[in-house]
């Protein structure tokens, strides 16, 4: 139901979610739908935390590396494992803005998610940036930001968006581009 919603969001914009077209497209009864998601805002709000929690988990992964700077090399890199992995995640997330796609989700378990979904990568970005830095310094926390998540979702983003596969040569050229700024 929710990789049939996101391909509708893909294909044709927000609006064209509705829950008789996702029914359609998954083949499941819109009651169903109702009853496992509630309304449509519940259900693009659970696919969009699925897309983001995806994102994270690989990304949080690779800060576990020991040495500082092969963490925040691997975290970056980790995004383009996450676009070739999940492709239709990656394009959502670089194709529509949170608000897009949850208009109302004032309470309730998802909207408690909601609230909370960037918790761990923002705890993970301070500890980086604290190994890689001495010190959790507004300066070193933009630092850490624009090498492992800046540039990576930069250097795909256009490409997700118009639908293309990334280029081969990106792997080595983000690396080095990540290098770059950890040095800086």
């Amino acid at each position: 139901m929710l990789d049939a919603a996101r391909e509708l969001l893909l294909e044709d914009g927000s609006w064209s979610a509705t829950m008789e077209a996702i029914a359609q497209a998954s083949g499941a009864p819109t009651g169903s739908l109702y009853h496992r998601f509630g309304s449509r805002d519940q259900l693009l709000a659970r696919l969009w935390v699925r897309a983001v929690e995806r994102s994270q988990a690989s990304f949080i992964a690779a800060l576990q590396n020991e040495d500082a700077r092969q963490a925040a090399l691997a975290s970056a890199l980790s995004i383009l494992d996450f676009c070739d992995e999940y492709p239709g995640d990656a394009q959502l997330l670089v194709a529509f803005r949170r608000e897009d796609l949850i208009r109302s989700v004032p309470e309730g378990p998802v909207a408690d998610q909601l609230a909370a979904l960037n918790d761990p990568v923002s705890r993970a970005i301070g500890d980086l940036a604290r190994r890689l830095y001495g010190r959790k310094s507004r300066a070193a926390i933009e630092r850490t930001l624009l090498a492992t998540f800046d540039l990576p979702y930069g250097a795909v983003r256009r490409h997700l968006i118009a639908g293309d596969p990334l280029p081969t040569g990106l792997r080595p050229a983000l690396a080095r581009a990540v290098g770059a700024v950890l040095e800086t």
